[in-house]
């Protein structure tokens, strides 16, 4: 008997399905493209229970007639091409044809089309990939199609889903990617009843369009701090928003690449917008929406069953081309001169008359951002590793390098400190064991904030102070979901969040400790919204990492004046802390200079 066997066609349509469709986004993403190419001007969207009970997508699109509508949900089954070369000029998202018919291996399916000029519309229903009825139906514009009960008879997969938030914030992501994409047209999307975007199209034109769509889905506090950049070479062209430098995020979240506007996850152009910004990130991330315009024949997006990546023809050509686009907009044109001496990770801005860079006609070549993946002659390099640590997300990675150990007396706990004055608004000077004790407020303070609240947190006795005034922040809506998701561990930690609108959070308590700003509250949940996952999967160091965000956000400031009698308080404090010599994020609090330390840099020979 032979081993090697022909799979039956219900297991081959299961695999396939497993390539194509891998969680509800994947579904959505799919039929939305579908409704693309078919030429709609309007797609309206409805969710039901995180897209595993209906995703429901209908269009005002070219439609399909009889004998078009029963060729669809076969394997292979597509308009875009007719020979093999046409796949080197697609203009149109889908090709395979695979995507309905994978839908329709793992879940209920029905499609309703008319196309004008038909005598009425018609249906198909059917589940697994078995068709079970075909009926006509009424001639209204357009396709709609229904997906219910996703991976009903696959539940192996079904149970590798997320949970429904995080499903929900994916579902959200890929809408907002479409709209941003595809600017004139329309979007509407509910989910479980409630309007959750709607984005019209406006009169205005491309550019319009695009500062409306960006302020809704990127948030309005991230929008007001990106800036229009825009760049042309031969048979290419570059254009979008980006964040300015000193107007950055904790992560890359919110970064989205375009290619003839399909949404792609590109290394290369990621590296090349980053080595766009040189040494100007100081540890933190832009976000974007950037959009390549190129040669259909100049990129290969037949390399990832669910086309997220893509192959270029002149890698180098793109790499400079972007990297000089946000290089010339962002910082030639639109930034003003580099405060040198600002402290570090703190860019400061002058005079706009004093253009940065004025003189360079490319990015600086020395200390590129994160990732930089240029060699020295500026050409793109594949071979070099990808992102480094300040790509992961983690909420501290600007600090992973290891700090020298401060030179410190073990015994200053246990001597009298006399305070000597403030230096730059931001060092505390004490003198201590004839010597000088030099203190960083900003990271002692966070230190004794971090291991009271950790006291208070373990002991589950947070103190809580209600809010008169609630602060607010608006985000987008796939960064609320994230949020909601951690509202219930944030009650025990002591904060109150509540929801108003689709995309607007608001405190309404904190613990006692801390006091938020407004700026601090939109930081805060950013950092929520884009690094974190499941609450009830989080590890410990992650909620650790939480609380010493919150101890930042309260902490005194570097250029706070500090009065005599409160910085003697904190020496106190920071006495009987568990680890006076670091802050939470691991850099040193402090560090001394002993009087013979001081003697041989007067070139004495004796101690004081």
């Amino acid at each position: 008997m032979p081993e090697i066997k022909v799979l039956p066609e219900d297991v081959v349509s299961k695999i396939a399905a497993g390539e194509v469709i891998e969680r509800p986004a994947s579904v959505l993403k799919e039929l939305i493209e579908n409704s693309l190419d078919a030429g709609a001007s309007k797609i309206e969207i409805e969710i039901r229970k995180a897209g595993r009970g209906l995703i429901r997508v209908h269009d005002d699109g070219r439609g399909m007639d009889r004998e078009d509508l029963r060729l669809s949900l076969g394997r292979h089954a597509t308009s875009k091409l007719n020979v093999f070369e046409d796949i080197y000029s697609l203009a149109t998202f889908g090709f395979r044809g695979e995507a309905l018919y994978s839908i329709f291996a793992v879940s209920r399916l029905k499609i309703t089309s008319f196309r004008a000029g038909a005598e009425s519309g018609y249906a198909i229903e059917g589940e697994g990939g078995r068709v079970i009825a075909e009926l006509p139906a009424p001639p209204v514009k357009g396709t709609t199609i229904e997906a219910a009960d996703l991976f009903f008879n696959t539940p192996a997969r079904a149970k590798f889903m997320k949970s429904d938030a995080s499903e929900r914030a994916q579902l959200i992501k890929t809408v907002e990617e479409a709209a941003l994409a595809n600017l004139g047209v329309s979007f509407r999307l509910v989910i479980d009843g409630a309007e959750i975007l709607s984005l019209p199209t406006l009169p205005g034109g491309l550019w319009e369009n695009l500062k409306s769509r960006s302020a809704s889905i990127f948030g309005k506090s991230t929008y007001g701090g990106m800036a229009r950049v825009e760049g042309k070479t031969t048979g290419m062209a570059v254009y979008g928003f980006a964040s300015r430098p000193d107007a950055l995020c904790a992560t890359r979240v919110n970064q989205h690449f375009f290619v003839n506007r399909r949404p792609v996850s590109s290394a290369l152009l990621r590296q090349a917008f980053y080595r766009g910004y040189g040494h100007m990130l100081s540890g933190r991330h832009p976000a974007c929406a950037i959009f390549v315009e190129l040669d259909p024949g100049s990129f290969d997006a037949n390399i990832h069953p669910q086309k997220r990546d893509v192959k270029f023809s002149g890698e180098n050509e793109i790499f400079k081309t972007i990297s000089n686009t946000i290089y010339e907009e962002l910082l030639s044109k639109q930034t003003a001169a580099v405060n040198m001496t600002a402290p570090a990770g703190e860019v400061k801005f002058g005079s706009p008359d004093v253009p940065a860079y004025r003189e360079a006609a490319a990015p600086p070549q020395a200390a590129a951002g994160p990732g930089s993946v240029q060699d020295r002659t500026g050409q793109y390099n594949s071979s070099l590793p990808p992102l480094s640590g300040n790509g992961t997300g983690g909420l501290f990675d600007q600090h992973a390098a290891a700090a020298p150990q401060p030179a410190v007396p073990a015994d200053w706990r246990g001597h009298e400190l006399k305070y000597l004055g403030q230096l730059a608004k931001s060092y505390l000077l004490f003198e201590c064991e004839a010597g000088l004790l030099v203190v960083d407020q900003h990271a002692a303070q966070e230190r004794v904030l971090f291991e009271k609240y950790l006291d208070e947190f373990s002991k589950g006795a947070v103190r809580v102070q209600p809010l008169l005034v609630p602060l607010e922040t608006e985000l987008s809506r796939s960064q609320m979901e994230t949020v909601l998701k951690w509202r219930d561990w944030l009650k025990t930690a002591g904060f109150e969040i509540d929801q108003r609108g689709p995309a607007v959070a608001l405190l309404r308590a904190t613990p006692a400790l801390f006091y938020f700003t407004q700026p601090a509250f939109s930081e805060f949940l950013g950092y929520l919204s884009e690094v974190l996952g499941e609450p009830e999967k989080a590890a410990e160091d992650m909620k650790r990492g939480i609380i010493a965000t919150m101890a930042c956000k309260k902490s005194i400031k570097a250029h706070d004046f500090v009065k005599p009698q409160e910085a003697m308080r904190l020496m106190e404090d920071l006495k009987k802390a568990k680890d006076g010599y670091h802050c939470p994020h691991g850099r040193p609090t402090l560090f001394h200079l002993s009087g013979s330390d001081i003697a041989r840099r007067f070139q004495r020979s004796a101690a004081l």
